[in-house]
């Protein structure tokens, strides 16, 4: 099969992350990328990376600590997987596209919309293919969901609720994310909330919101509270910081298709966590299948016993889960699955390498291409704009840029013209 030489840019924990599905990708007769190098202004972060594709692919990719030098040096390479922090997305991706290569790119896929949209233009220059690495929405659990939606198994679509509360003011994961100018909790997080509202309930219209900082100093958590691909970096978090990124938000959405729904996230909550899912019709309640736990969708129609598991398939006779994803999960046809969370995250990163390469290779359109990344990002100012401005607040305002006063800070931090 034939392969795309590929570099990652940003070799930090996302970057270690991609590197497993890379590996994940790497062990199934569909691998159509090749990783050759690996990029960071941080050389350490770079060199460990390079270690570690060494260990895990059997070859060692080479190190640079600049994009420009690394195309010189390397003039086949084709295409980069951009996994730096997110406030530096719309500089390295320009760069990428200005030196003629194909991106896939981390989500966000910028920090601000007008971020996105230099991202856009850039790529519009170079003709060059642009897919955001959204995974949720190909777990196939989401798959399953969207079918059963698409099939009418609740109806005409009406509400949609998305609640999730915990965390309460400890550190989640890094510091970064408690700080508004590199991407908030409710940016960052946000944006796969969002992602799936669109891929489940189609175009987002509007969105009314409010958001507060609960939690004004946040923790490190004890024993440091670290994802496994963070560790390398535990011994740089401190005791305690200063959050400026908002944590909490309460907001109403409104679908093109008439739809309306609800979008709660709150990560000062105590006490425990609480929230769920769910998507309302004429005719029934659907909870959507969990993403990398393989927890299967719950159908409740009126007057009528749940369903869930193997018997939601009589009611998607075409359902089909693409090969690859067949192959990592372990059937085309499934309405759950047993893996654990690391194996199902490394599945997810191998399918969005193998989509990409396959856009690339073949002249196909990526499913989450860079206009629906903006999108996913988009419905996240649209709630945050809102607050500012008290006023509901529309998608194309924010798309076209018609309104950003939250974003303008952020903007002017970066010097995104």
């Amino acid at each position: 099969m034939k392969r795309l030489p590929i570099a990652i840019v940003g070799c930090g924990g996302m970057g270690g992350r991609h590197l497993l599905g890379l590996k994940a990708l790497y062990e199934t007769p569909f691998c159509n990328v090749e990783l050759v190098a690996a990029c960071d202004l941080r050389k350490d972060n770079a060199e460990r990376l390079a270690d570690e594709a060494e260990r895990l692919l059997g070859t060692r990719p080479q190190v640079y600590g600049d994009m420009a030098e690394m195309v010189a040096a390397q003039p086949d390479l084709a295409a980069v997987d951009i996994a730096t922090d997110a406030g530096s997305h719309h500089i390295v991706t320009c760069m990428a596209f200005d030196l003629g290569l194909h991106v896939l790119s981390e989500k966000p896929l910028a920090l601000t919309v007008r971020g996105c949209n230099r991202i856009l233009v850039a790529q519009g220059r170079s003709g060059k293919t642009l897919s955001v690495a959204e995974n949720y929405r190909r777990d196939p659990m989401a798959r399953l969901t969207k079918a059963l939606l698409d099939a009418g198994a609740i109806g005409d679509v009406r509400m949609f609720f998305d609640v999730s509360v915990g965390s309460g003011n400890r550190i989640i994961i890094l510091p970064w994310r408690h700080y508004k100018n590199v991407g908030g909790i409710l940016l960052d997080g946000g944006v796969h909330n969002a992602d799936l509202m669109q891929y489940y309930m189609g175009d987002v219209r509007d969105v009314y919101a409010r958001l507060q900082l609960q939690e004004p100093i946040r923790y490190k958590a004890p024993g440091g509270g670290v994802a496994g691909f963070y560790e390398a970096w535990q011994a740089e978090i401190p005791d305690s910081i200063e959050a400026t990124a908002e944590d909490s938000l309460i907001s109403v959405i409104g679908f093109d298709a008439g739809a309306m729904g609800q979008w709660t996230a709150c990560y000062a909550g105590h006490g425990g966590g609480f929230g769920g899912k769910a998507i309302y019709g004429s005719v029934g309640r659907l909870q959507p299948g969990g993403i990398r736990n393989g927890v299967s969708p719950v159908l409740q129609r009126d007057g009528q016993e749940p369903i869930t598991g193997d018997a939601l398939l009589d009611l998607v006779p075409d359902y089909r889960l693409d090969p690859l994803t067949a192959h990592l999960f372990g059937g085309e046809r499934l309405a759950s699955y047993n893996l654990p969370f690391p194996e199902a995250d490394r599945g997810l990163l191998a399918i969005e390498y193998y989509e990409f390469a396959a856009c690339v290779l073949d002249g196909r359109e990526p499913e989450v291409n860079g206009e629906v990344g903006r999108s996913a990002l988009a419905i996240c100012y649209a709630a945050f704009e809102s607050s500012v401005l008290g006023r509901t607040v529309t998608l194309d305002e924010v798309v076209n840029e018609c309104t950003g006063e939250y974003e303008a800070e952020i903007n002017a931090h970066w010097k995104i013209q």
